[in-house]
């Protein structure tokens, strides 16, 4: 077992994370939401069509979950699902109006947490946080992917702060 004090770093990221995610659940609360289904419908919302195992693999779900998250997105019309034209076992999922209402309604939470994260920092400690988190993720995906090297890694791989 590796021990906090035996991994400063990584007990950070792991804590940093942790109140990340309480905070944004608090936040998320009053509107009967998730971290997980904020995310899943700002994701089908940027891909409309994209299909159900797609969303899967973007979320690091299985096909089972998603389905059961699709469902609840789908029952509060958050979500529209369709068969895929040409896989009648697949299905696309979109967007709706209800949806891309609320994600507009919540759009000032996404500045308000990094203004809350990152209060007390200034503008030059941010940037070379930002540049050293980047490499830091750069190293971790070359070893996650193997024989990529860090210039054959593609825009996919990269996510979006928060």
């Amino acid at each position: 077992m590796i021990k906090k004090q035996d991994d400063p770093v990584g007990s950070m990221f792991h804590d940093i994370a942790h109140f990340i995610r309480l905070k944004i659940d608090d936040m998320l609360r009053p509107y009967g939401l998730t971290r997980l289904k904020w995310l899943a419908i700002g994701i089908i919302a940027d891909n409309e069509g994209l299909s159900q195992s797609a969303l899967a693999n973007r979320l690091e779900l299985k096909g089972a979950a998603t389905g059961k998250l699709v469902d609840r997105l789908v029952e509060r019309g958050l979500a529209d699902r369709h068969p895929d034209p040409t896989d009648r076992r697949a299905h696309r999922l979109y967007a709706t109006p209800k949806s891309r209402a609320l994600l507009a309604e919540l759009e000032p939470l996404s500045g308000a947490i990094r203004m809350d994260v990152l209060h007390g920092l200034g503008r030059e400690e941010i940037d070379v946080l930002t540049s050293c988190l980047r490499k830091i993720k750069t190293n971790l995906l070359r070893l996650a992917l193997g024989a990529f090297s860090t210039t054959a890694l593609k825009s996919e791989f990269v996510l979006p702060m928060i």
